[in-house]
């Protein structure tokens, strides 16, 4: 392929700067003619759209046609046409993200009201509230809900080795896709890291408790914390209850998926068949009969309770997924272990767990962001501050005197999907590793 002359690069540059530029402005400064319901209504908006989206589909033709890949004028439309299809995707993609940023701009504002209720002044943007204005932008938010938080000495250390141990593994995948690094060196460094995230992050859950949340009156004494500032203790029973649930979970799946996949015993057809029947019920029906159970068991108020309710509502949906999950693994690959004196749970221990990684981690974070967003439940056997998880901690900011902190809220809820954030991006690649390819030789 030859290679575009230099003076084309410049070409393209100034090209695409000066159309997409054009288009920017063209959306950012129309005039916001009315103002219904806190949303902007502009006359004819959707034909500025459309000017806007053409305008920078002509930009791409016109630095295709001088960068070389397109040498006609006509191969040069049809290159734009398939570059504005892919921009329109990408317009798509970024509008589904709009609450995520709306969420953003509320959470880094001084006033603590919608962004939409603010004053409207500068371009459409921000006026809209979709950015926060930059004269307001301000952590005030954040240091609100997190001021009575009193965090000890050697728990910011476990802090300073979760956050290295994270930038440590995405510096080393970076260095291996670089340097070519062999991939069984960067799967043993990427293990022991991700062993001191997960220890570092379960010793920091275990370790924070009530105590640590508290505020300091005139006279020098400690008072608790107000239910709107331990924000990191709902964090914090979250992430213990949900955490813990995961593990049930697979457990749960694990060994029941596989003998229901794998294993011929009487009444299994009927079991199955039951496991559907309770599926076709919502949760929310067995409240009544899960209240009633946790004071027989003397569990009510109790993390332990809300754990065994959870995990109880787990055993036939995770049970379901993992055994049709095995049943499209070969028997063969047990066959070959058992052939060469493994025993049954031998050859489950080392052969099926190691080729199930991706789908025990699915069932893991199935049942962990289940229990992590889930509130009515929680609600109904979880009593006092202390043992509010984030879902209670958040619906206090729109009940009583705490119905307006709409900036409060934001920061909070903010900072509760860090967790969910950190441990997708910390499972994404083995979520979609193919660990069975060439398990089976023929």
């Amino acid at each position: 392929m030859k290679r575009p002359d230099p003076r084309a690069w410049l070409w393209m540059a100034l090209v695409l700067l000066g159309t997409f530029g054009g288009a920017w402005a063209l959306l950012a400064n129309l005039p916001a003619e009315t103002v219904r319901d806190r949303f902007i209504v502009v006359p004819n908006g959707w034909a500025y759209v459309f000017g806007a989206f053409f305008l920078a589909i002509a930009g791409i033709a016109v630095s295709a046609y001088f960068y070389g890949r397109a040498t006609r004028p006509g191969k040069a439309g049809a290159y734009a046409l398939t570059a504005g299809t892919h921009l329109f995707i990408w317009g798509v993609i970024v509008a589904t993200f709009y609450p995520v940023v709306y969420l953003l701009s509320v959470s880094f504002n001084r006033n603590d009201t919608l962004a939409g209720a603010l004053p409207r002044e500068g371009d459409l943007f921000v006026r809209a509230g979709v950015f926060p204005n930059p004269a307001d932008v301000s952590t005030i938010q954040y240091q609100k809900v997190l001021e009575q938080t009193n965090i000890l000495g050697y728990q910011w250390g476990l802090v300073a080795v979760l956050l290295v141990a994270m930038v440590a593994i995405v510096a080393v995948r970076g260095v291996a896709r670089w340097w070519h690094v062999p991939a069984h060196r960067v799967d043993a460094w990427t293990r022991t890291l991700g062993w001191a995230i997960f220890l570092s992050a379960a010793i920091l859950v275990v370790s924070i408790t009530p105590e640590q949340f508290y505020g300091v009156n005139a006279a020098g004494e400690r008072t608790p914390a107000s239910s709107e500032k331990a924000i990191v203790l709902y964090i914090r029973n979250t992430l213990l209850v949900s955490g813990t649930t995961g593990l049930f979970a697979v457990l749960i799946a694990t060994t029941a998926g596989y003998a229901f996949a794998r294993m011929k015993f009487e009444g299994r057809y009927g079991t199955l068949l039951s496991f559907v029947f309770v599926q076709m019920f919502p949760g929310f029906m067995a409240l009544v009969a899960i209240y009633w159970l946790m004071v027989q068991l003397d569990l009510l108020n109790t993390f332990t309770g809300l754990i065994l309710a959870y995990s109880g509502g787990a055993i036939a949906f995770s049970a379901w997924i993992f055994k049709g999950y095995l049943e499209s693994v070969s028997p063969a690959l047990e066959e070959s272990a058992m052939v060469d004196g493994a025993t049954r749970w031998g050859a489950f221990y080392r052969i099926i767990l190691p080729v199930s990684i991706p789908m025990l981690l699915f069932i893991f974070l199935l049942q962990f962001i289940g229990t992590y967003s889930e509130f009515i439940l929680a609600n109904t056997l979880l009593q006092g501050q202390e043992n509010w998880t984030v879902g209670m901690g958040l619906r206090n900011f729109t009940t009583g005197r705490f119905d307006t902190q709409w900036g409060a809220l934001a920061a909070s809820a903010v900072l509760g999907s860090i967790p969910i954030l950190l441990i997708f991006y910390s499972f994404q690649d083995a979520l979609t590793s193919q660990t069975t390819a060439g398990g089976v030789k023929g």
